[in-house]
């Protein structure tokens, strides 16, 4: 039996097609890359089996059930976006219930209750509803490439507020890539890829406003709050923290050297 990974669904190449099949016990199933959607792996709920991150067209991981059950599995870095699969293995009985509608969720997110002045720079960026209060926290994560902008073309959440000296990551999880983002003082560059993470450490007090270069025009900005903006702005700092994926580790100042062990031990958990 062959499965396809990144076939159309959940909003692009995020499925698996079929994403339900039945086997018998003994049986092979393959699953081959569409080739769309980016980077996908084949990983099951119990660890029993798992593939590589693979974005070749054609290539194929494949695993023999040998028992009978239900085996679960999805795609590490989509499972969020729906794209999970599940093999059947011979006569086990499965129910399959009626969906209630659900309402539309509250948004996870507390808003800060007066807004910076960003001069218009979220204008074109319609995935912005204001600036998310991530105070009092000492690490916050920020998607790259999530959904928005008629595409794979968003940062989420794309304003955050935080405290001096907070750990930002930024975390790749979409399609529509690479994407690769700059300051617009040129303080910061990330590296340009379609799997991984980075991140940095701010510190000072201002307002810091990024973007996605090839995609500006596309609304793929973001901005970084440090600190009490009405109280007085001055510069902002950052110390590079690490990079992760295909680019492998960034060079780091002796000032960073510490916090990209942190970031390296943390990624290897």
């Amino acid at each position: 039996m062959t499965v396809e990974v990144g076939a159309e669904g959940n909003g692009g190449g995020f499925a698996f097609g079929p994403p339900a099949i039945r086997i018998d016990p003994g049986a092979t199933v393959v699953w081959e890359w569409t080739g769309d959607g980016g980077s996908h792996n084949v990983v099951a709920e119990d660890g029993t089996y798992g593939s590589e991150m693979v974005a070749t067209t054609g290539a194929t991981f494949e695993h023999t059930f040998d028992t009978g059950g239900v085996s679960l599995y999805a795609c590490t870095p989509h499972k969020a976006m729906g794209m999970k699969g599940a093999v059947l293995v011979g006569d086990v009985e499965v129910s399959v219930a009626t969906p209630k509608p659900t309402p539309t969720p509250e948004p996870d997110y507390e808003y800060v209750p007066r807004e910076p002045d960003y001069e218009g720079w979220f204008d074109d960026v319609d995935n912005f509803d204001g600036t998310v209060d991530m105070r009092g926290r000492e690490e916050v994560r920020i998607q790259v490439g999530a959904n928005g902008n008629s595409g794979g073309f968003a940062l989420s959440p794309p304003a955050v507020t935080i405290d001096p000296g907070t750990r930002v990551i930024w975390e790749w999880v979409g399609d529509d890539g690479p994407h690769g983002f700059t300051a617009t003082d040129r303080e910061y560059t990330s590296p340009s890829q379609s799997t991984g993470e980075w991140g940095l450490v701010f510190d000072g007090v201002g307002i810091s406003k990024y973007a996605c270069e090839p995609h500006i025009t596309n609304g793929m900005k973001g901005a970084i709050v440090v600190g009490d903006v009405f109280e007085g702005v001055y510069e902002v700092t950052t110390s590079q923290l690490a990079v992760f994926g295909s680019l492998g580790a960034a060079f780091l100042s002796p000032l960073a050297f510490g916090s990209f062990l942190w970031a390296r031990d943390r990624h290897d958990e």
